[in-house]
């Protein structure tokens, strides 16, 4: 569970980071790097939950 948190920590530096970059320097290819870091995200973290779903319901 703590890797969990400190993976979240690690996306919200991320995000902030690439988020002031694009403000300070108007850069768009930061908010393409931005966009590919949440895809990447929100696909793990399904395949996260469906393995928790699998796992309750072979376990059950």
């Amino acid at each position: 569970m703590i890797v969990a948190r400190l993976l979240v920590v690690a996306l919200l530096v991320a995000v902030a980071a690439l988020g002031l970059a694009w403000l300070f320097t108007g850069d768009h290819r930061y908010l393409r790097l931005l966009g590919r870091v949440l895809r990447f995200t929100v696909v793990v973290a399904l395949a996260g939950a469906l393995l928790l779903v699998l796992e309750r319901v072979v376990l059950r």
